[in-house]
């Protein structure tokens, strides 16, 4: 590899230290993308790809307990003024922002996601949005719903 080229990687390394870069190598389709960042090194034009959050963001757990639903969401270094939940039947919407620290300084390594996120989340059963209480707590969303029991009855038949 020879000095230029070695130049042009710094220059897009530059463009995108905001950890947009290495999503982009990472994708999906990401040998499609190496060589899209290559032709584009080698040509000295450097197009802005589409940016996504992967769609396992926020990390989730869920349990069940007699009595209640429990999700346990990772969301590090978020605020909780940043987070928003709506819930319809069993789908679960959280919507945030990730705000990048402000560090003057060149990122050696950003393995950190930072912007917007979405994902909606197929809860186990229906609740209603009155019904769920949500706490945030050192980076963790604890969200709770208590079970709706039916009682099993039986159906003549005629």
């Amino acid at each position: 590899m020879d000095f230029e080229k070695i130049k042009q990687w710094m220059e897009i390394t530059q463009q995108y230290q905001n950890g947009k870069f290495w999503e982009m190598v990472f994708e999906e389709d990401r040998m499609d993308g190496m060589e899209g960042m290559l032709a584009e090194a080698e040509s000295g034009v450097i197009k802005p790809k589409r940016q996504s959050r992967p769609a396992d963001f926020p990390r989730t757990d869920i349990f069940l307990t007699e009595t209640d639903v429990i999700l346990l969401m990772e969301i590090p270094g978020a605020m909780k003024e940043d987070i928003a939940l709506s819930v319809s039947g069993t789908k679960l919407l959280v919507k945030g922002i990730l705000q990048q620290p402000m560090i003057n300084g060149m990122a050696v390594r950003n393995e950190r996601k930072y912007g917007e996120f979405q994902r909606t989340i197929e809860l186990p059963e229906p609740t209603e949005s009155r019904a769920i209480h949500a706490r945030f707590e050192n980076g963790l969303l604890i969200i709770t719903y208590a079970r709706k029991f039916t009682r099993e009855e039986p159906i003549m038949i005629r």
